[in-house]
């Protein structure tokens, strides 16, 4: 890329460029979040340049986007992995990677826009060759990076990030680019700006799916991989296209339905990526990752198997169900205390359990044999484990049987995330705790998230299991299990579980929640609920997720 600068601004500039961004060369002994940071507080610098419109050698800068982009595509691509692919990571860590690669993908972007405005003018420059399409396509791909960090986290992409992008497709259109093949990157798939540009519209149409972040990083890796040709039309025939854009209006593409045409309207078909989607689920259905996505990266077949059948439900041509809501939810206004992490809703259910059961507890929700044994223990043992911290309240605005919708600032409670298990307890009523899952987060206005919880259980149960040697008599372990002298911090053996009861309309089975470090399946275990021991073997966990496990547990 720099041999491509060089031929067409000339080797002067090069070395004037090296002078004047001489703060390139020291990205390479940063860490690479260290490394984002710096480029987009230098890029900010620039940026501020530009807007007060102070002497900027555009080509210059120009070149030095395409250098840093050159640098940082690993890094950025490293990091996602990372990001996607750990699921238990710290929130502290969480916010740093996310924010430091989206706050460097954004200044990047707005920095290609400044640079466009004076560039891409053929009256006022002359650029050769591909030039023109890969400054359009560097900030398409800029745009791209930016809102998928954006989905990573829930959050809504930048107030008129859409409109800057038809900008950019009228730019492309009026002089003739969509559809030159170009490499934005060494070894990346070969493309064109028209697909680039309907790779990100339909990205952007998955924010209402829901994804977690890594069916977001899967969608994103087989859109670009089997999406790298398309055909963007003016003309409006309903029996060929399917989905949409409005060059005016801030938003991402749309499905046609009650639609009304008009001249600011573009339209593509998908007929050949919902064939590769069909195959690929078949063959993700077999347990492997068909062959043209090899190259992508993609680590779990299980995943890509589970995206690819939301990407296909929601772009099929033939056979589409609009998602609705089953049944209808009451409106009502309340709070709730919600603790996310096994051992916090393990807690959590305990401390409900006593107050339902009339014991006083403290202000600070302990019981008088707690408070007096947390003055008298020096050390206790702890299972290792991630703490993933308290949720604090929440504001509940509408319930039904099987689920609750939510409303939470998207900034205080960073871990409201799609899978997440979570406990709630009832301001109204502190002896009142429901387990769910968290199965929908929606940006809304105000930064507030609207969070869709379904609910596992409505009267959950603390109860302490101790997994049973071979030799080990059972009556033994039941008068251990059942001794409430000693707390279970104590034993390193003797850890703490939830138990979910069959429920009308809920379950039809009854399980235990478990934390996922502590549990060993097809293992003979004490349980103890409410003081009543059983033994029983515990099988293979029916669901899986984060820090903790499901199991059948009749009872």
């Amino acid at each position: 890329m720099k041999n491509i600068i060089q031929q067409i601004f000339g080797s002067a500039l090069i070395k004037k460029t090296h002078a004047q961004f001489a703060w390139v060369d020291d990205l390479a002994e940063m860490d690479d979040i260290a490394a984002l940071k710096y480029c987009y507080q230098q890029l900010a610098i620039i940026i501020a340049q530009m807007q007060a419109e102070q002497d900027v050698d555009y080509k210059v800068l120009l070149e030095l986007l395409i250098q840093l982009e050159d640098v940082n595509y690993t890094r950025l691509e490293k990091l996602s992995c990372q990001f996607v692919q750990v699921e238990n990571l710290k929130p502290e860590l969480e916010i740093n990677i996310s924010e430091a690669c989206y706050n460097y993908c954004r200044q990047s972007y707005i920095a290609h826009l400044k640079v466009i405005e004076k560039v891409i003018n053929p009256n006022k420059f002359k650029l050769d060759g591909n030039m023109p399409v890969i400054i359009l396509g560097r900030a398409m791909y800029s745009a791209m990076q930016m809102m998928k960090w954006r989905m990573f986290t829930q959050a809504s992409p930048p107030t008129k990030m859409w409109i800057q992008l038809f900008m950019l497709y009228r730019i492309a259109s009026q002089q003739a680019l969509l559809n030159i093949p170009i490499e934005l990157f060494k070894l990346s798939p070969s493309t064109s700006l028209s697909a680039y540009f309907v790779q990100m519209c339909m990205l952007g149409q998955l924010t209402q799916s829901n994804l977690h972040k890594q069916q977001v990083d899967i969608a994103y890796r087989v859109l670009t991989h089997w999406l790298t040709r398309a055909h963007i039309s003016k003309h409006f025939t309903p029996e060929q296209y399917l989905f949409f854009v409005d060059l005016e209006k801030d938003f991402p593409a749309k499905r046609m339905r009650n639609f009304e045409p008009n001249e600011q309207c573009r339209y593509w078909e998908l007929d050949e990526l919902e064939k590769q989607i069909k195959v690929g689920v078949t063959v993700s259905d077999r347990g492997e990752i068909p062959e043209s996505l090899l190259g992508a990266k993609i680590e779990s077949v299980k995943r890509l198997n589970d995206t690819l059948s939301i990407m296909l439900a929601e772009w099929t041509k033939t056979n589409y169900v609009r998602q609705r809501r089953k049944e209808p939810r009451q409106a009502t206004s309340k709070t709730a205390k919600v603790n996310a992490g096994i051992i916090n809703i393990c807690n959590q259910v305990q401390q409900a359990n006593q107050i339902s059961s009339g014991l006083r507890l403290s202000k600070d929700g302990k019981s008088f044999d707690e408070r007096l044994r947390s003055h008298t223990a020096l050390t206790q043992l702890s299972n290792i484990t991630i703490n993933s911290g308290s949720l604090d309240s929440w504001i509940v605005t509408d319930e039904s049987l099987h689920g609750l919708g939510t409303r939470v600032n998207k900034y205080a409670n960073i871990l409201a995330r799609p899978d997440k298990l979570i406990g709630l307890m009832m301001d109204e009523d502190p002896s009142q705790i429901m387990i769910g899952i968290i199965r929908g987060v929606k940006p809304t206005t105000n930064n507030q998230l609207k969070v869709g919880i379904e609910i596992m259980s409505r009267h959950p149960n603390w109860v302490q299991l101790r997994q049973l040697r071979n030799e080990e008599l059972f009556a033994e372990t039941v008068s251990f299990v059942a001794n409430k002298e000693q707390p279970a911090n104590f034993d390193i053996g003797l850890f703490s579980g939830i138990y979910l009861p069959i429920e009308a309309g809920l379950s039809s089975i009854s399980t235990l929640i478990l934390p996922k470090l502590n549990y060993k399946p097809n293992t003979s275990y004490a349980v103890s609920i409410s003081g009543t021991p059983k033994r029983a073997i515990l099988g293979e966990p029916i669901e899986s997720c984060d820090d903790w496990i499901k199991v059948a547990f009749p009872f």
